[in-house]
């Protein structure tokens, strides 16, 4: 039953943000302003709560971020030497790495971790959030490398360069992260009424992220779809997480420090994969596809994930 209670919330309220938008109980905009709450407000304020008060171990973090980078660098790999063998054309090999190694981490991995892993340990939900950072961070430079490469439009090196910066820069979760980081480590006190605020729209985070994310999951293109599909989400799923799994012998990480690691790296394609495929030249239609259907696997991964992991 802690697994049901644990993992069903989270895709009940993505169903519920599905059948919100196929009933047309809210118009389309009313979606898309949802996602710009989220994404740039509600997400962020979570963040800076969170890291700006969180009691920072950076022993135990870079242990968590090395294993969270040696599984996602394992999944790359395993996905590029898939992605030679299948013969895949340049712009559907990029939305295939990219969409095999980039996971929901925001959307989905954190609600994870804190519906399962913080019942059982008050320092997951921190702990979590603070890992956050840096996994963004490894996210946007293995894509925009990945898209860059095998993308349609040619880029010079200073091109390169100043696409993956633009990416940091205006990322909004980044930016949190930032800003939490330096009120932690300048030790500012929130003024109380500050406080207050973010923690109530931080709080609101988590149920409106997966409405959200319901609503702007896209099934229809899944007719049809070819085997590549099939196969990165198989990767990003399955396989990434069984990577984290073989490499967490390799550190000395408590229950709670690997479980965050693994469910980081068993969160579905990240909706953001389709955003940057499409700006970048390569298979937006492809990643789309394994952003869908990704998530549908894992409500059947997810549980398996932390029946093996607890």
């Amino acid at each position: 039953m802690f697994i049901i209670n644990s993992i069903a919330p989270i895709f009940l309220l993505i169903a519920l943000g599905k059948l919100l938008q196929k009933s047309g109980f809210f118009p389309d905009a009313f979606f898309k302003g949802l996602n710009r709450l989220v994404f740039w407000f509600a997400l962020p304020a979570l963040l800076i709560c969170r890291i700006g008060t969180a009691h920072l171990e950076l022993e135990t973090i870079s242990k968590i971020v090395l294993l969270l980078t040696l599984g996602t660098l394992a999944s790359l790999l395993f996905a590029w030497i898939l992605a030679r063998f299948l013969k895949l054309p340049s712009p559907k090999t990029g939305a295939f790495i990219q969409g095999s190694f980039r996971g929901n981490g925001a959307f989905i991995g954190l609600p994870v971790i804190i519906y399962s892993m913080g019942t059982l340990d008050p320092a997951a939900e921190t702990l979590g959030t603070v890992v956050l950072a840096p996994l963004v961070v490894l996210f946007n430079i293995l894509g925009v490398i990945v898209l860059l490469h095998y993308g349609k439009k040619t880029y010079s090196v200073s091109e390169s360069f100043s696409a993956f910066l633009l990416q940091l820069v205006k990322n909004p979760l980044i930016i949190a992260c930032a800003i939490g980081l330096a009120i932690n480590l300048t030790d500012i006190a929130f003024p109380l009424f500050i406080f207050r605020s973010l923690d109530a729209l931080g709080r609101a985070a988590l149920p409106l992220i997966l409405i959200s994310i319901g609503s702007s999951l896209a099934f229809e293109p899944l007719r049809g779809a070819a085997s590549p599909s099939l196969v990165a989400s198989l990767i990003k799923v399955v396989v990434t997480p069984m990577f984290g799994f073989l490499l967490a012998g390799l550190f000395d990480l408590t229950t709670t420090e690997r479980m965050i690691a693994i469910f980081y790296l068993a969160a579905p394609a990240a909706g953001m994969s389709y955003v940057m495929a499409e700006v970048m030249g390569n298979d937006a239609t492809l990643a789309g596809r394994i952003v869908a259907l990704s998530t549908l696997l894992s409500a059947i991964t997810l549980p398996v994930i932390m029946a093996i992991g607890l």
